[in-house]
């Protein structure tokens, strides 16, 4: 029990997700055992690929539900997946859904960051920064890239029942991939706008440090008006 209850702790799946990509906090909020309970949740998910694996060698299921009795590890390493499973199960709802409950937690995020901006005085992080909120549909890609797909890719592959969840998950991708790609566009061209309006100010600027001499503009001058 105290293995699945440990396992709904995201925080600690975030960090496991981090160091097996080599990009783990090393900073203040990354305490020594909060980065060791993060490298054991590392080592859970590369033996829970194992366990998935090792099911596809097993032709009948009643050999595999022995086998995997055999050993207590095996068993807590997919009931604690199973728990982080069910905890990101939001991602996997239908559009309509997700959209609305992502809507939902990040409100609650920002207003975390709103405290720690102004009680404690600190920048929030991106996921927290209200400042940021025209970015959350990158940051649920990132979510669902970093965290998400690989609890769902493999419990596909554990039971094959789970792919509905996986095809509403990757349909989600799409969904907040394109919300991306539309505020991308948008900051894009107003960069670009951006930039025009600083180029005329420049053009503008240089013509009144220099002058406007209108007897040799264009080549035109005096001596082209005489016979």
């Amino acid at each position: 029990m105290d293995i699945a209850i440990i396992a709904t702790d995201l925080a600690l799946y975030f960090k496991s997700v981090l160091a097996a990509r080599g990009h783990e906090d090393t900073g203040s909020r990354g305490h020594e055992d909060t980065r060791s309970r993060g490298h054991e949740d590392t080592r859970k998910r590369t033996m829970f690929q194992k366990i998935v694996d090792q099911s596809k060698t097993y032709e009948s299921w009643n050999d595999w539900t022995k086998y995997m009795m055999l050993e207590t590890t095996r068993k807590e390493i997919v009931m604690a997946m199973m728990m982080t499973a069910c905890d990101l199960s939001a991602i996997a709802k239908p559009w309509e859904i997700q959209s609305k409950v992502a809507l939902s937690v990040a409100a609650e995020f920002w207003e975390q960051g709103d405290l720690e901006r102004t009680v404690l005085e600190q920048q929030p992080i991106p996921m927290m920064d209200r400042n940021k909120a025209d970015d959350l549909p990158k940051l649920q890609c990132g979510f669902i890239d970093f965290v998400c797909a690989f609890v769902y890719k493999e419990f596909s592959r554990f039971h094959v029942e789970i792919t509905p969840m996986l095809d509403r998950l990757l349909n989600n991708r799409k969904e907040w991939n394109a919300l991306k790609e539309v505020h991308e566009a948008k900051m894009a061209a107003l960069e670009e706008e951006k930039k025009a309006r600083e180029e005329e100010a420049q053009k503008a600027a240089a013509a009144r440090q220099g002058g406007f001499l209108p007897w040799s503009c264009s080549g035109w001058s005096l001596h082209s008006m005489r016979p």
